[in-house]
């Protein structure tokens, strides 16, 4: 496609997915020059969060470091719940940049991004894998290799909403499995797991065990919203 109508196209792309024109939080008109689609007030008022909340008690799951954002709660769960469940994904663009720029935070070197992947059921339902969008735009502002077929959740967990600490972790035991393709790209690696939003961890954990199990070194996971520390309850 040539320049001319790859710039139509994003100019078009623009009128239908106002990202840059309105704070995709509040609704306030913003400079479309901003990057992140957050007017002042909101930028001021989101509870960012930087540490590793499971410092404390890293020992309990397979991951080895957390990346996150902001800490959950109503500031931002407007964002999350326009982007996971009323098909928002202009969003992820946004949250890509906050996420690209919560890793160049850090010095530790990482060889492939990857998401934490939807049973096919709920991505058909819902049309997309969220994580996997969050995923790919941050990827694409930081020039790195993102893969996010390399795990795969052949089993269906059902909701984990009501479920406690110790029953999520049963129910997701074994869910996830890195395809016998991928374990090569897998093995040896620095992986990056994305997520857009990690509360008990039980999750991650089960992906990065799979991860490992298939030969990673090391995996982090980078979520845009944290509640850890809470205990209370995730659901993909």
């Amino acid at each position: 496609m040539d320049r001319p109508k790859r710039a139509l196209l994003r100019r078009l792309a623009g009128l239908v997915y106002p990202e840059n024109i309105y704070c995709m939080r509040c609704g306030d008109t913003i400079d479309a020059s901003r990057r992140h689609g957050l007017c002042d007030a909101c930028v001021r008022s989101i509870p960012w969060a930087w540490d590793n909340p499971f410092r404390s008690y890293m020992d309990e799951f397979a991951f080895d470091d957390v990346w996150p954002v902001v800490r959950y709660g109503a500031h931002v769960r407007g964002l999350i719940h326009g982007l996971k469940l009323h098909g928002q994904t202009y969003i992820a663009g946004n949250l890509g940049k906050l996420l690209a720029e919560r890793v160049l935070m850090e010095t530790a070197v990482y060889d492939i991004m990857t998401a934490v992947p939807l049973h096919r059921e709920k991505r058909n339902r819902r049309g997309y894998n969220q994580a996997a969008m969050l995923a790919e735009c941050a990827a694409a502002e930081l020039g790195a290799v993102c893969r996010t077929e390399l795990l795969t959740k052949p089993r269906s967990t059902g909701s984990l909403r009501l479920a406690d600490s110790r029953m999520r972790r049963c129910m997701l035991a074994g869910a996830f499995i890195v395809p016998e393709e991928n374990r090569q790209a897998v093995a040896g690696k620095h992986i990056l797991l994305v997520d857009d939003v990690c509360t008990t961890g039980s999750t991650a954990d089960a992906c990065a065990r799979a991860l490992k199990e298939a030969g990673a070194a090391k995996v982090t996971l980078l979520c845009f919203a944290v509640s850890a520390g809470y205990r209370k309850e995730e659901d993909s």
